[in-house]
């Protein structure tokens, strides 16, 4: 494995667990890795999205319309997410994330441990929305159920502004020295 700082070697490790292939931000595979995290978070997003669409295509089978709502909204929120995950800033041929400036290893290390954070909370969302078709397809009541839904939604809110919040980070690398 090429040479990482070690302060970010437990985030590395830890993208490592779901993303085999990842080895951080190293020289000359900036663009793969940005590639293997935005495919990753969007691959995750979409399990999330197909556990609230199950409920949500049940429960309006069941003329539960509260219910299919609730669950609607959720998978609109994991849609948009998904979006701006496929839509953001991504690295070019020429300077790091087509920057001015070359990136610092301060930079690389906010950038893997903002990256770690992203793929724990969209995991965490699947496990919601994974205990939100369960409690569903084993009929505990609606109000259950919403919960769930309404906590997969949070995380994916939480993860898309967080994910978003990236935007500042690759900012600061396209911004020349003064």
């Amino acid at each position: 494995m090429p040479v990482v700082p070690i302060e970010v070697l437990p985030y590395v490790r830890g993208i490592q667990l779901v993303l085999s292939s990842y080895e951080g931000y190293t020289k000359g595979k900036r663009r793969e890795a940005d590639k293997l995290i935005r495919d990753e978070i969007k691959r995750a997003g979409t399990r999330a999205r197909n556990h609230i669409s199950n409920i949500q295509d049940l429960a309006f089978k069941a003329n539960n319309m509260p219910l299919a709502k609730v669950a609607k909204l959720a998978a609109s929120e994991i849609d948009s997410m998904i979006e701006d995950v496929d839509k953001s800033t991504t690295g070019m041929n020429h300077a790091f994330f087509s920057g001015s400036r070359s990136a610092k290893v301060s930079d690389l290390k906010k950038l893997i441990k903002h990256d770690h954070d992203v793929i724990e909370m969209v995991t965490k969302a699947i496990n919601i929305s994974n205990s939100a078709e369960h409690a569903f397809s084993t009929s505990k009541p609606d109000e259950d159920v919403k919960n769930f839904i309404q906590q997969c939604q949070q995380m994916i809110t939480s993860c898309r502004g967080f994910y978003n919040s990236r935007a500042k980070i690759l900012g600061g690398l396209r911004q020349k020295a003064k």
